[in-house]
């Protein structure tokens, strides 16, 4: 790639993503955001959370981060700036991962990653808009596979001093949800079995995310809300639908051409040979298959699971940034075996040029800038003010229009017929009010 090239995929990947966190300035609450928010008003913020174990959930690390709702210090605005919080931190994340794996070009290798994986997220609005869906998920996977980088970096010298860092962000990660530590518990049991160097390391590893699987796991909370779903459990169905959901989500994900131009860029890439020796065990073909593979389907696998649907697309947007960061370093790590086979001619212009018009307009890019562009985005926001407006002056119980600029980029949970569903209801709390009432088109 010449040196204009990587200077027009520099520009190309920072502009996309400045253009995610300008969207996020017209993102709004809906849904478990007020309810979190209206937890989070308290005079003793950390018995609060503590309760959390006992009224939802296990989650030890992002129920804090829930309930110290942006709404509550910030309003709408503090809301507002955490898309582009999270998307830095996204970014910052994965630039380590690439410099303590790969070294070479971390910063362009971790722009393309973010700008490939926010392209084919599953769900675009759950993954960085959505305060309450969004700081779940994706945060505990960039402290997970931040932690990974660094055993494999330190594989040869795995002493007391170079395990607290990669403990400590495992400890962290899996404290965001429930299918950070099965990650875990699975990772380190494929390290075991497939490389001799990590076998006592690799015992004590998936101790500890059995331990930490099962303190999530094991809180009371979690009958409470498995109580709400009457279909979960079935063993064979979970499996079933978590193939099938995989099949279609890495289908999906593979008509991306970026996915395969980029790669020509990743094999061209001179990446320094101790870097690669510590990546040889990704060269095994099963592990690779296997990486690739295996986070999607646990991903879809778990909430059927646990609530007999996959009704939000959080878990697969986690496994989306699993896909893109594992595709990049089996392609590094497999390059010479790959160029002997393939002849490749990196400086083509052509797939240079497709590269860059796949980054700017594959799926939630396209909707990403065509929105954007249309204004609906803007409309949307507008409509948003105004019901927020009319929420603030009523008393009682308070009639609201539905909203009819609704984009795939920045969706809220649409308000029910009924003004007790808990949708309705997290609004009319929040305000303050008895109920929410969906105006009809003769009210």
């Amino acid at each position: 790639m010449s040196k204009l090239q990587l200077s027009i995929l520099y520009f190309v990947c920072t502009f996309v993503l400045i253009s995610y966190a300008i969207a996020g300035f017209f993102a709004h609450p809906s849904a478990d955001d007020f309810t979190y928010a209206l937890l989070g008003r308290t005079d003793d913020f950390l018995q609060t959370v503590l309760n959390e174990r006992e009224r939802w959930n296990g989650r030890f690390i992002s129920n804090f981060i829930i309930i110290f709702s942006p709404l509550n210090w910030g309003g709408l605005m503090g809301y507002q700036l955490m898309p582009t919080l999270l998307i830095s931190l996204i970014l910052l994340g994965t630039y380590s991962i690439y410099r303590i794996l790969i070294n070479s070009y971390a910063l362009l290798l971790a722009l393309s990653s973010t700008v490939i994986m926010f392209s084919i997220m599953p769900d675009i609005t759950e993954g960085i808009y959505w305060y309450t869906g969004a700081w779940t998920y994706i945060p505990g996977g960039v402290l997970f596979i931040l932690g990974i980088a660094l055993i494999i970096k330190y594989q040869d010298q795995l002493n007391f001093k170079n395990l607290v860092l990669p403990v400590s962000l495992f400890v962290l990660s899996a404290g965001f949800n429930e299918v950070i530590p099965v990650y875990g518990f699975v990772a380190f049991m494929t390290l075991m079995v497939f490389h001799r160097k990590f076998k006592l390391i690799g015992l004590l590893f998936t101790s500890l995310f059995i331990l930490l699987l099962s303190y999530v796991l094991l809180a009371p909370g979690n009958e409470v809300r498995d109580s709400n779903f009457t279909q979960n459990h079935d063993l064979f169905y979970s499996v079933y639908m978590g193939m099938a959901y995989t099949l279609r989500f890495i289908g999906e994900w593979a008509l991306n051409p970026a996915f395969y131009l980029w790669s020509v860029f990743l094999l061209a890439i001179n990446i320094n040979e101790d870097f690669l020796r510590k990546l040889a065990i990704l060269k095994n073909p099963l592990v690779a298959l296997f990486i690739i593979v295996t986070p999607v389907f646990l991903a879809c696998f778990a909430p059927i699971w646990s609530t007999g649907i996959l009704g939000q697309y959080r878990t697969s947007n986690l496994s989306s940034y699993f896909y893109v960061i594992s595709w990049s370093l089996i392609l590094i790590s497999n390059k010479d075996v790959i160029l002997k086979k393939i002849r490749i001619n990196t400086r083509s212009s052509i797939l240079f040029g497709t590269l860059i018009i796949s980054l700017l307009l594959w799926k939630n890019q396209y909707f990403l800038f065509t929105e954007l562009a249309s204004g609906q985005i803007s409309q949307f926001d507008y409509e948003m003010n105004n019901r927020a407006i009319l929420l603030k002056e009523c008393n009682g119980d308070c009639f609201v229009p539905r909203i009819e600029n609704q984009p795939r980029t920045l969706f809220v949970y649409p308000l029910q017929d009924n003004p007790k569903h808990w949708l309705n209801d997290a609004y009319a709390k929040y305000y303050g009010l008895e109920r929410v009432i969906v105006k009809s088109h003769h009210h």
